[in-house]
């Protein structure tokens, strides 16, 4: 499994841009039904954040190297976690790169 070119430099950038489209997203989605349980927030957001993910992998704005499967995997995990304000963008990239340190340019 070559785990390199799933975490690419495409990879970091497109993520933050995944997560502020998400969160942007689910505050409109969240009023229009008028949402006011944490929950079902957090459950939105998950959901926008995998959708957004997987029509951003169809629509060739990022690739993957193989397997693809888990690129998209780890793109809906990382969306997901920032966008609902677990864990930021560069916390989980130190993260990734601690468990494969050569998989990240180091910049």
């Amino acid at each position: 499994m070559n785990i390199i070119g799933i975490f690419s430099e495409s990879f970091w950038y497109i993520a933050p841009i995944l997560m502020s489209l998400t969160v942007t997203l689910t505050g409109a989605i969240n009023k229009m039904f008028g949402t006011t349980n944490a929950t079902w927030k957090q459950i939105t957001s998950w959901l926008v954040g995998i959708a957004l993910s997987i029509i951003a992998y169809f629509a060739g704005v990022i690739s993957f190297g193989q397997p693809q499967w888990l690129g998209v995997l780890m793109l809906c995990i990382v969306v997901g976690l920032s966008s609902n304000g677990l864990y930021d963008i560069p916390t989980i990239k130190a993260f990734i790169n601690s468990l494969f340190p050569t998989t990240i340019a180091k910049k």
